[in-house]
C-alpha cells in the first residue's frame, strides 16, 4: 500500500476512535491488518496496529489496545521483524501506556520476550528489553520479578540491581543486608560474568553509604602486584565474603577459593541455594568438580520401584536467612 492509502486508512481508524466508536474502531483495525498481513504489507500492519493501540491506551480503553499490541508483536513474528532499535521502541512506548495493576500487561511481556528470543541473538531475551522490564519492576517495587530481568540485562541493569538488593533487604529489616547482594553476585558469578557482579557490588556499597564500612584491609589483587590496595572490611559479613569472592576469581587463586570457602561455611552452609552456587562459582573458575549428591540408595531404589521419585533435599528458602547464624566477626584478610 502507497503511504497516501494508509494515511487515509488511519485518519478514518483515528476519527473512529475519538468519536468514541471503541469497539467498531478495535474490530477495523483488526480487520484492515488481516488484509494487510494476507498482502504481505507487514510494515504498514505494525505501523497500524502501534498508532491504534496508542491511542487507544490514551482513551482508557485498555482491553482493546491490549488486544492491538498483542496483534502488533504477532506481525513482528509473522515478519520476522528483527530486534532492532526500532522495533523494541515500539514495545517500550507501549508498556509505558499499560497501567500497572493491569493483568494484560504481564501476557504482552511474555509475547515480546517470545519474539525477541526467536527473531534476537540471546536465547533469554534481548538484554535491553529485559533492563526496560527489569528497571520497570524495580521502581515499581516489585523487587523478585525485576530481579529476574535484570539478571538478563545490560551494564546498566547490574547497577540498578546492586540498588534492588540493598532496598529489598531494608524492606524486609533483615539482619546483614549483604545476604541480598550475595544471591545477586553470586548468580553472576556462576555463569562467569565478573563485570556484572562488580557492578552489582559497587552500587549496593554506594547505596548503603559509608556506615557499613569499618575498617580497611591491604590485598594484592594479582600476585605479581608490587604493591597492595586498599579496600574496606564491613560490619556485615555477607559483604566481606561477597568482596572476597570478587577478588579471588580474578586471579589464580583455587587455593584461596577452597579457603574461603572453608572459612565462611558457617555463614552459608545451612542455604541449599548458596552452597549451589558456591560450588558452581568453583566449576567455573577453578575447575572444581562439584560433589555428588548423596541419596539414600534403599529409598531411592523403592521410589524408582514404585514410581514415587527419590526424595529431595530440605533447605531453607534463599531468602530466608536473616543473619541468624552469621559470623558478625569475620574479617577480610
Amino acid at each position: 500500500m502507497s503511504g497516501k492509502g494508509l494515511e487515509k486508512t488511519l485518519q478514518k481508524l483515528r476519527a473512529s476512535v475519538n468519536d468514541g466508536k471503541y469497539y467498531e474502531a478495535q474490530q477495523m483495525y483488526r480487520t484492515v491488518a488481516r488484509r494487510y498481513n494476507k498482502q504481505g504489507n507487514f510494515a504498514d500492519t505494525i505501523r497500524l496496529l502501534h498508532d491504534g493501540s496508542v491511542l487507544l491506551f490514551q482513551h482508557k480503553q485498555y482491553g482493546s489496545a491490549s488486544d492491538l499490541a498483542n496483534y502488533m508483536l504477532d506481525t513482528y513474528k509473522l515478519a520476522h521483524t528483527p530486534v532492532d532499535e526500532t522495533s523494541l521502541d515500539r514495545i517500550v512506548e507501549l508498556l509505558n501506556l499499560f497501567p500497572t495493576a493491569d493483568n494484560s500487561r504481564k501476557a504482552f511481556i511474555s509475547n515480546a520476550f517470545k519474539w525477541s528470543k526467536n527473531e534476537g541473538n540471546f536465547p533469554e531475551g534481548d538484554p535491553e528489553l529485559h533492563d526496560f522490564v527489569g528497571t520497570m519492576l524495580f521502581n515499581e517495587k516489585k523487587f523478585n520479578l525485576a530481579e529476574d530481568h535484570l539478571l538478563l540485562g545490560n551494564n546498566h541493569s547490574a547497577e540498578v540491581i546492586g540498588k534492588l538488593a540493598y532496598q529489598w533487604a531494608e524492606d524486609e529489616k533483615v539482619q546483614w543486608k549483604g545476604v541480598y547482594l550475595a544471591r545477586v553476585v553470586f548468580q553472576y558469578l556462576a555463569n562467569k560474568d565478573i563485570h556484572h557482579a562488580s557492578l552489582a557490588f559497587q552500587n549496593f556499597v554506594k547505596t548503603a553509604g559509608f556506615q557499613t564500612i569499618v575498617a580497611e584491609s591491604k590485598v594484592r589483587r594479582a600476585p605479581a602486584d608490587s604493591e597492595a590496595s586498599s579496600v574496606p572490611v564491613f560490619s556485615d559479613p555477607w559483604m566481606n565474603f561477597t568482596q572476597l569472592l570478587l577478588l579471588t576469581v580474578q586471579r589464580d587463586g583455587k587455593d584461596l577459593f577452597t579457603e574461603l570457602k572453608s572459612r565462611y561455611k558457617p555463614l552459608y552452609g545451612n542455604e541449599t541455594n548458596f552452597v549451589e552456587l558456591i560450588d558452581d562459582i568453583g566449576l567455573a573458575f577453578f575447575n572444581i568438580p562439584k560433589p555428588r549428591k548423596q541419596g539414600n540408595m534403599l529409598q531411592e531404589m523403592m521410589a524408582s520401584l514404585f514410581s514415587g521419585g527419590a526424595p529431595g533435599a530440605g533447605g531453607n528458602p534463599l531468602l530466608g536467612l536473616g543473619g541468624g547464624n552469621a559470623t558478625s566477626g569475620a574479617e577480610l584478610d
